[in-house]
């Protein structure tokens, strides 16, 4: 039987949920990192054009959420979906307000500024993972590439000066829903945890992140950071990534 088979952008919070889940549950599987030439592969393999998508016993799955469902279903153990019914609905609607109203805003504060003070640490970011080859050709493209991206994400001055004060309440949620077992939901790591900490990583860049920028960290994330470094929560998404993140199970090339 075939491995499972990623399709991947490497620097991107909501890929790395799907990684994550792959590599808590011990899945042996390959990686395949795709440059912008993603939305015409992944609207063929799944009818959307975005990533992650991940093939699995002949199924294109698409949307990080998904793939995460599938997984639950493809190796219960360990399981990411509390068993509890009501512990359930509650990680599920934990990960879907995460998903919904964090992504976004870390997206837009790590590059919305760099693409007017500095378009090569958005070249050297978003091409992390993929080779000289894809950095050269994102250089060559960047203007427009740049307008594509931004519009396509909603990157513009105003989403740009509230991405800080939406990741705040976004950490106050955190430390609001933490229970006294340091899980958001119940005694164990569950999907909850995973979804607020991945995508917070590319903030973080815990040690574990498995896919660390080249270069010199950006003049504006290194402010985002000093200005809630000291949050519990974020303190938390680093424990978080020490004790679950565990090994990579992608296999060899």
């Amino acid at each position: 039987m075939e491995p499972p088979v990623l399709w991947h952008f490497p620097i991107s919070h909501f890929n790395e949920k799907a990684r994550w889940a792959l590599d808590f549950k011990r899945i042996p599987h390959r990686r395949r990192a795709l440059g912008p030439s993603y939305l015409l592969r992944a609207w063929w393999a799944t009818g959307r054009a975005k990533l992650p998508v991940l093939f699995l016993n002949g199924q294109a799955i698409g949307d990080s959420t998904r793939i995460i469902e599938a997984l639950e279903r493809y190796l219960p153990e360990p399981p990411l979906y509390p068993k509890a019914g009501s512990e359930r609905r509650r990680a599920l609607m934990l990960e879907d307000f995460f998903d919904e109203n964090m992504g976004h805003p870390v997206r837009t504060a790590v590059l919305g500024p760099l693409f007017i003070q500095d378009p090569d640490a958005v070249v050297r970011i978003i091409s992390t993972g993929m080779g000289e080859d894809a950095r050269r050709g994102m250089r060559a493209i960047f203007p427009a590439f740049s307008a594509f991206y931004r519009f396509r994400h909603g990157i513009d001055p105003d989403t740009i000066k509230a991405a800080p004060g939406i990741i705040r309440a976004a950490l106050d949620r955190i430390e609001a829903e933490l229970q006294p077992s340091g899980y958001l939901v119940g005694d164990g790591f569950s999907v909850a945890d995973l979804t607020a900490a991945a995508l917070f990583g590319p903030v973080v860049l815990p040690p574990e992140w498995p896919y660390p920028p080249p270069g010199p960290t950006p003049g504006p994330l290194i402010d985002l950071r000093a200005s809630i470094e000291r949050r519990p929560a974020y303190q938390w998404v680093i424990e978080m990534y020490r004790r679950h993140r565990g090994a990579s199970q992608e296999l060899a090339a």
